[in-house]
């Protein structure tokens, strides 16, 4: 079985760009293989900090033989009025070095034109794949590339060996700087210099000898297993982090798991200081002591794990090392956060009048105003009575303090959570320093709400303010590029807003917001075209909510519209419809999706709409009941009297909307059956037009029924 062996060889690359790199050097080789029309059985990606490597199992040795039909000149200048050939039916043929008479004639695109079948011969395949070798390495996209020494070509960090094997033979590619072997270098300190390889599939097993382990999935279970087995030797638990785990992994080629330990003295700085500095300073693990009640909160113990790029020599003296550096680390934040309880809150809520929040969008003490006064906003909508709106007033103005703080300075993940320790020392109240520390929630679907429904206020309102100001100024996210998170926080809206099942309205939320943006520095904003802009962009997460949920498309776009414009601010269609309410729609309907009561409502009403948008000019602009003299017409009229003497700036809630469609179907279907719409008489042609209008506008308010799809 032929076996495809690429690896490119560099200096160590950042942790977090080595499995994307990897992955897009799959996908290069994967595109360009259904290029030539390739099969292979898999495809294994290699990675570690010094190197990027692919093995393609099951190419074949050479690729297909194929007939391809080729187009010609038009028929008309192929042959000539004595039904000859002419010099361009000639030219044709020896271009593509087939018979004269083996020409054909093909109608394409209505038109009849020259053509040929001519036998394509397939080509070697490490023929083919030497051709590309270099643009894959040159199309891997990294976020930031360098130049070095006077070469031209950028990448990640500089190139030191390229290895390109075809089972045991050797493909020659050329970059700038130096043309690939067959030579690989194994773990820089426990086996340097080059080392050849002689057979692409003694690649993972010849680096494993080289004290490089590098299957990344290998690595990850090697450091699972080595802190398993302490967890087991020492009774304690460690923790893990998904994320940390595999930035640690991307860090070593061999690794080696030490445990380690800092003193009890520092256990006195809250759990969470303690863990973000091992983790962001250090990358190392937290150790618990075992407990086997999940509800009881575990404790911290003075010990730390981590990972060592090499073997165990000198074991002890790199314990001592890694001890050293952590407790200088864990001294800075002792002193940041005495340092911090010295001062009062009031202090660190001066300071934000210095910091800039958006440039010409004023300081975050202005933007904490903003989120006082939209969180109030928000607590009104939501019928808060007056002791939850004092708590959200003291939240509002206490949620981004410790942003001034210098712990929080230091490790800005500590934001928030910060807030509420310094607030709860200070003697606030247990829900104020609770809410500082969780309106940053819902961070991501998998994250928790907040407790208080005073929080959920602020953290809306905080929310809100971000987007509005970041649209302002059109820092919208553009493509992959978000760098201020404002798809998170428009995400964290929508779980807010569903999740939790608010009856809140987004347009007046951001209308309001707006205004009050506008109003505290005296901005001349395009209130309404950053209305449509912003509900589009919740709109689009929105859609994402109800795709997680498992919801139909079709249902999706009945619901929410086809178009993201149509979502919210159509006035015509989605007047005042509120987000929980269209989920609501959406959870109802799906039972009824496959029903033939549901069809056949959905076709009357569709048809409806379809005949009035037809003939809009022909309505009658108004009717009465005694104008209707056919039964069927009388009958339509009397089973939308609910519908038009109902209130038009509000929805119908799901379950009645549902039943009186479900009212409405037999009586349109008989009147479509037995009535001739389009009657020659202006009069009664009008008058059946307006029922069907109003049946459409009606239904078109709540949602868009011609999305539905029927098997």
């Amino acid at each position: 079985m032929n076996r495809f062996l690429l690896e490119i060889g560099l200096e160590e690359m950042p942790s977090n760009m080595i499995l994307p790199a990897v992955d897009q050097l799959k996908t290069l080789i994967k595109n360009t293989c259904e290029k030539y029309h390739l099969c292979f059985d898999l495809i294994d990606t290699y990675s570690t900090p010094r190197r990027l490597a692919v093995i393609v199992v099951g190419l074949p040795n050479k690729q297909k033989d194929r007939i391809i039909e080729l187009k010609g000149p038009p028929a008309e200048f192929a042959k000539d009025k004595e039904n000859k050939w002419t010099k361009s039916a000639f030219g044709f043929a020896k271009k593509n070095g087939i018979k004269i008479n083996d020409l054909k004639f093909k109608n394409f695109d209505g038109k009849e034109y020259l053509f040929c079948q001519k036998k394509k011969l397939g080509r070697p395949v490490p023929e083919l794949l030497q051709l590309h070798i270099q643009d894959w390495i040159a199309q891997i996209n990294f976020s930031k590339n360098m130049r070095w020494g006077s070469y031209k070509m950028r990448f990640i960090r500089p190139i030191r060996w390229v290895l390109s094997l075809w089972n045991k033979k050797h493909i020659p590619i050329k970059l700038e700087m130096l043309e690939s072997g067959l030579t690989t270098k194994g773990h820089r300190f426990l086996s340097p210099g080059m080392t050849l390889i002689n057979d692409a599939v003694d690649y993972k097993k010849k680096l494993k000898k080289l004290n490089v382990l590098v299957d990344f999935e290998e690595r990850r279970e090697e450091i699972i297993k080595q802190v398993k087995k302490l967890e087991r030797e020492f009774s304690f638990d460690v923790e893990l982090d998904s994320e940390l785990l595999t930035e640690v992994t991307n860090l070593v080629e061999w690794p080696t798991v030490i445990l380690g330990e800092f003193e009890e003295e520092f256990l006195e700085l809250p759990d969470e200081v303690l863990v973000t500095s091992m983790a962001v300073n250090q990358r190392y693990f937290p150790v618990f002591q075992k407990i086997n009640k999940k509800s009881v909160k575990k404790k911290l113990l003075p010990f730390f794990v981590t990972v060592r790029n090499g073997d165990k020599k000198n074991i002890n003296i790199v314990r001592k090392g890694n001890r050293k550096v952590l407790c200088a680390r864990l001294g800075d934040a002792r002193f940041f956060y005495m340092d911090d309880q010295n001062k009062n809150i009031e202090e660190f809520c001066q300071r934000a009048k210095k910091v800039v929040f958006f440039q010409h969008r004023g300081s975050q003490s202005q933007r904490v105003q903003r989120i006082i006064l939209l969180s109030k906003f928000i607590g009104e909508k939501l019928n808060f009575s007056r002791e939850q709106q004092i708590n959200i007033k003291r939240i509002s103005e206490l949620c981004k303090f410790d942003l001034g703080t210098l712990m929080v300075q230091e490790f800005p993940e500590l934001q928030g959570f910060m807030g509420g320790n310094y607030a709860s020392l200070k003697n606030e109240k247990d829900i104020v320093c609770r809410g500082i520390k969780e309106h940053y929630l819902p961070r991501n679907t998998n994250d928790s709400f907040p407790k208080d429904k005073e929080t959920v206020s602020v953290s809306l309102a905080d929310k809100f303010d971000l987007l509005i100001t970041a649209f302002s100024i059109n820092l919208k996210p553009s493509g992959a590029t978000d760098p201020y998170a404002l798809r998170r926080a428009a995400q964290g809206i929508i779980l807010l807003i569903l999740g939790l099942r608010l009856s809140i309205n987004i347009q007046e939320l951001i209308s309001k917001g707006l205004i009050i943006l506008g109003d505290q520095l005296s901005l001349d904003l395009d209130i309404l075209k950053l209305n449509e802009e912003l509900l589009v962009f919740l709109v689009q997460r929105q859609r994402w909510f109800f795709q997680e949920k498992g919801f139909r498309y079709d249902l999706i776009d009945a619901v929410l519209g086809r178009k993201i414009e149509d979502s919210l601010f159509n006035e015509e269609n989605k007047k005042n419809i509120l987000p929980i309410e269209q989920l609501e729609f959406a959870e109802l309907l799906s039972d009824h999706l496959d029903t033939t009561s549901f069809k056949r409502s959905v076709e009357s009403i569709v048809r409806a709409e379809n005949i009035c948008k037809k003939y809009p000019q022909k309505i009658a602009k108004k009717i009465k009941e005694q104008d209707l003299l056919l039964v069927e017409e009388k009958n339509f009229y009397n089973i939308l009297e609910p519908i038009i003497n109902s209130e038009q700036d509000r929805p119908w809630s799901p379950s009645n909307f549902l039943k009186q469609i479900f009212l409405i179907e037999p009586v349109v279907t008989q009147f479509f059956e037995n009535v001739l719409v389009m009657d020659e008489d202006p009069m009664k042609c009008g008058n059946r037009l307006w029922l069907c209008r109003e049946l459409s506008s009606w239904s078109k308010r709540h949602l868009d029924f011609k999305a539905i799809v029927f098997p």
